[in-house]
C-alpha cells in the first residue's frame, strides 16, 4: 500500500512540474511562447538551470527525488521568410521520471504601426521515462512496482503562440501548448493543454535617469490549477539588474544579473512560501542562466535591457 501511495505522489509530482515554472521567465519567452523567435537583431544562445527543493531528504534514500531542468534555447530572424525560427532542447527530473523535450518552430513577423507582431507554431517531440528499478516498496509483491525496470514513451505535439513588441516600450504575450495532448499508457501520463499569457512594460523616473524599471507578470493555467508570477526589475546603467518576484502560494523569489558586452548572466534563488521548506534543510530552489547574442552581419545587436530579446 506504501508503494502505491508514494507512486501516487510521484505521478502528482510529475504533473505539477509539467508546465515553466521558471522564475527568470522573462528572460526565457520562446520556451512557452512559440511565437517570439526570432524578434530581436542576432541569433540569440542560452541555456538556463533550475534545481528546485534545496536539501529536499538530504542524507536519506529520497535525497535526489527533488526536481531539476536544463533548457536550452536558440533563435534568429531571416528576413527572407519574414519571420524567424527557434529551437528548444530541454530536459527535466522530479523523482523516477525523466522527460526529454526537442521543439523547432517559425514565427511570422508582421510590422505594425503599433509594434511588431510574431505569430508562430512549434511542433514538439517529448521523450518520458519512468524507472521503476528505483523503487523500494514496503510491500515486494506490489505488482504495480515490482517487475519491471524502465518505461519509455515518445510522442509528438504542437504549440501556437502570438507576441506583441510594442514601440512604447511594452510587450504583451499569449500561448497555447500542448494542444494535442497525446499521452502513454506506458507510464499513465497525459500532458495537459495549458494557455500562457504574459507581459511587461519598461518605464524611467525623471529622477534617476540612469534606472530602468520593468514590472512584468506570467499566467499559466490547464484551466484546473494556475501559475501565476509578478515580478518587478530595475536596470542600473543598462548593465546590473536586481529584482523581486512572487508565484502564486508557492514563493517569493531574488533575482540579479548583468550584462557583459553581448553576454547575459543572471540568477535567481525562490524562497519557498509553501509547506516543502519544512522538508527542506534549505529550502525554496536556485535557478541560473547564462545568455549570448551573436549579430547578425550588417546589423547591430542592441543591448539594451527593453529590447525583446531580454523578454
Amino acid at each position: 500500500m506504501a508503494g502505491v501511495f508514494f507512486f501516487a505522489c510521484v505521478s502528482t509530482l510529475s504533473a505539477q512540474q509539467e508546465g515553466n515554472q521558471i522564475t527568470q521567465y522573462m528572460f526565457n519567452t520562446y520556451s512557452y511562447n512559440a511565437g517570439f523567435a526570432g524578434m530581436s537583431n542576432g541569433i540569440n544562445a542560452s541555456v538556463l538551470h533550475r534545481q528546485q527543493w534545496l536539501g529536499w531528504g538530504k542524507g536519506t534514500e529520497e535525497e535526489h527525488i527533488a526536481p531539476n531542468s536544463t533548457i536550452l534555447l536558440v533563435d534568429m530572424p531571416i528576413k527572407a521568410v519574414k519571420g524567424g525560427v527557434g529551437v528548444e532542447i530541454a530536459s527535466f527530473n522530479a523523482a523516477y521520471y525523466r522527460d526529454v523535450f526537442v521543439k523547432l518552430g517559425y514565427t511570422y513577423h508582421l510590422q505594425t504601426s503599433f509594434g511588431l507582431i510574431g505569430m508562430g507554431v512549434r511542433a514538439q517531440l517529448e521523450s518520458k521515462g519512468l524507472d521503476f528499478s528505483k523503487f523500494k516498496p514496503e510491500n515486494t509483491s506490489d505488482r504495480i512496482l515490482t517487475g519491471k525496470q524502465e518505461e519509455n514513451a515518445v510522442y509528438g505535439d504542437v504549440c501556437v503562440g502570438f507576441y506583441l513588441m510594442g514601440n512604447e516600450n511594452y510587450y504583451v504575450g499569449i500561448g497555447a501548448n500542448n494542444l494535442i495532448a497525446h499521452g502513454s499508457e506506458k507510464i499513465n501520463h497525459r500532458p495537459s493543454r495549458t494557455l500562457v499569457l504574459h507581459g511587461g512594460y519598461t518605464f524611467q523616473f525623471p529622477t534617476l535617469p540612469k534606472v530602468e524599471f520593468t514590472p512584468s507578470t506570467y499566467l499559466e493555467t490547464d484551466f484546473s490549477t494556475l501559475n501565476w508570477n509578478i515580478s518587478m526589475t530595475g536596470t542600473f546603467n543598462k548593465r546590473f539588474w536586481a529584482g523581486l518576484s512572487y508565484r502564486l502560494q508557492d514563493a517569493v523569489s531574488i533575482l540579479g544579473g548583468m550584462n557583459i558586452g553581448k553576454l547575459q548572466i543572471g540568477a535567481a534563488y525562490d524562497i519557498t512560501a509553501s509547506r516543502l521548506i519544512k522538508a527542506s534543510s534549505i529550502g525554496g530552489a536556485f535557478e541560473i542562466f547564462v545568455r549570448y547574442c551573436f549579430g547578425l552581419e550588417g546589423e547591430k545587436a542592441n543591448t539594451e535591457y527593453k529590447n525583446a530579446r531580454y523578454l
